[in-house]
């Protein structure tokens, strides 16, 4: 990858908009697609290509930071995307956005594999 992208996804992520993220996300996965291909240029070899993709798919599917199952309080969520709750209420509003898992009788959460898929969603529409 070029030293930009490697700069640019050091820098505190608090710092960042949503936006800004998501572009030095995709940027990357375009960094890495490129060398993957050109690896398998170099060594010929499509075994090496299957590894390197399953070992992607299964860091891609868990997040250290954040368990698959957990749950997402509104101001987390709000947080993370760095918008307001009614923006996220809007969304729901328009079905743009995952809806929440009630959990008791007015309180309801998300899940995050839900709003990380939605993320993911974003990253493909700009492709």
């Amino acid at each position: 990858m070029p030293d930009g992208i490697l700069e640019r996804l050091q820098i505190d992520a608090g710092r960042r908009t949503i936006g800004e993220l998501m572009q030095e996300r995709a940027t990357a996965v375009h960094e890495i697609r490129a060398l993957r291909s050109e690896l398998n240029k170099l060594t010929g070899a499509r075994n090496a290509s299957n590894a390197v993709s399953g070992e992607a798919a299964k860091s891609a599917d868990h997040h250290p930071a954040r368990p698959r199952q957990l749950l997402m309080k509104l101001t987390e969520l709000c947080d993370q995307l760095a918008v307001s709750r009614g923006t996220i209420y809007r969304w729901l509003n328009e079905g743009k956005f995952p809806r929440p898992v009630r959990i008791g009788g007015r309180a309801v959460r998300w899940r995050a594999e839900d709003v990380e898929a939605w993320c993911s969603s974003l990253d493909q529409a700009t492709y």
